[in-house]
């Protein structure tokens, strides 16, 4: 669980749309796998300026020890830090189970949760995402950067944008703010905005040789209770409501002739027409589908502004 140039990258682009640092939760004890040069530019970037000494504590290590991401975190205005974890083998300051609910003291204390590779690995994630995502206060926010493609057995799971689109909603008192994808190993990997796949016109599908990574911005905006119903996959929702209007009508001499030759279809054309069909309905399976994903500039990220709670102390 480290925070590498890109999840830098993403901090400081939220820290730019308003998020407040101010009482941080981390899941997991975060280390730094990001240059002390790579953060600099980063900083400067983003219209963050970093002294000599901020960077050197940030990036400040203890003899047999890892670089945590605590200064850093303090550098973008986190005046209270908890870690959590299951068990204090990186110095988590609180530990607890995250299948099981946080005392009710924690809940809707904090600005800011932050998960950056801890989730993954939590074998009951519904219950653990919940359960994080009670510890938010009114107008806080929800950060994760998780694998979506090419890691398996990184942790239990890997994750598809349906899953960030169908729970950090309104039903769920959230608003999801930004969703992008990076390569996973790409030191300064460009963002892809992801479509939500309910507008898109049906699935944002990705198949990739590189392994690939889903980081999430959402924002808490009601206090109503969390996965009191269960999301459903968009598309399958789409389809058992327009199911009927999509049957061949048999009224008509083609219509009979369809269901008559459909049996007769060799496997072969069966196969080509499915993949037809897929790649006019959801577009290539690829970055380049202009119906899933959108390539952010990154002078276009780095330079957004909306109302900004603090500036880091410096």
């Amino acid at each position: 669980m480290a925070i590498d140039f890109n999840s830098v990258k993403f901090l400081f682009w939220a820290k730019n749309l308003g998020v407040a640092f101010h009482r941080t939760a981390t899941l997991g004890h975060l280390g730094m796998a990001c240059s002390a040069g790579s953060f600099k530019r980063a900083a400067r970037d983003f219209g963050f300026p970093a002294t000599q000494e901020q960077i050197r504590r940030c990036f400040r290590r203890e003899p047999c020890k890892d670089v945590f991401a605590d200064e850093f975190l303090h550098f973008l205005g986190a005046d209270e830090l908890v870690s959590v974890d299951y068990s204090d083998f990186e110095g988590a300051t609180f530990l607890h189970d995250l299948n099981e609910p946080f005392p009710e003291a924690m809940r809707g204390r904090f600005d800011l949760v932050l998960d950056g590779g801890t989730l993954e690995h939590v074998f009951n994630y519904p219950a653990a995402l919940k359960h994080s995502l009670e510890l938010l206060q009114a107008g806080g926010h929800f950060i994760t950067v998780t694998p979506a493609n090419g890691l398996m057995g990184h942790g239990f799971y890997q994750f598809s944008p349906e899953l960030f689109f169908g729970v950090l909603n309104a039903q769920n008192g959230f608003l999801l703010r930004k969703i992008v994808l990076f390569e996973a190993h790409k030191a300064d990997a460009p963002f892809y905005e992801v479509n939500n796949p309910a507008t898109a016109g049906g699935r944002v599908e990705l198949n990739s040789s590189r392994p690939v990574y889903l980081a999430v911005l959402a924002q808490k905006t009601a206090g109503v209770p969390i996965l009191a119903r269960l999301p459903q996959q968009s598309d399958y929702v789409a389809d058992w409501k327009n199911r009927p209007a999509q049957a061949i009508d048999q009224s008509t001499a083609l219509g009979r002739w369809r269901v008559a030759l459909n049996p007769y279809w060799p496997s072969w054309l069966r196969g080509w027409k499915h993949k037809l069909v897929h790649r006019f309905k959801h577009g290539p399976v690829t970055l380049n589908n202009p119906r899933g994903f959108r390539r952010l500039g990154r002078r276009e990220v780095a330079e957004e502004r909306m109302k900004v709670d603090s500036a880091p102390d410096r």
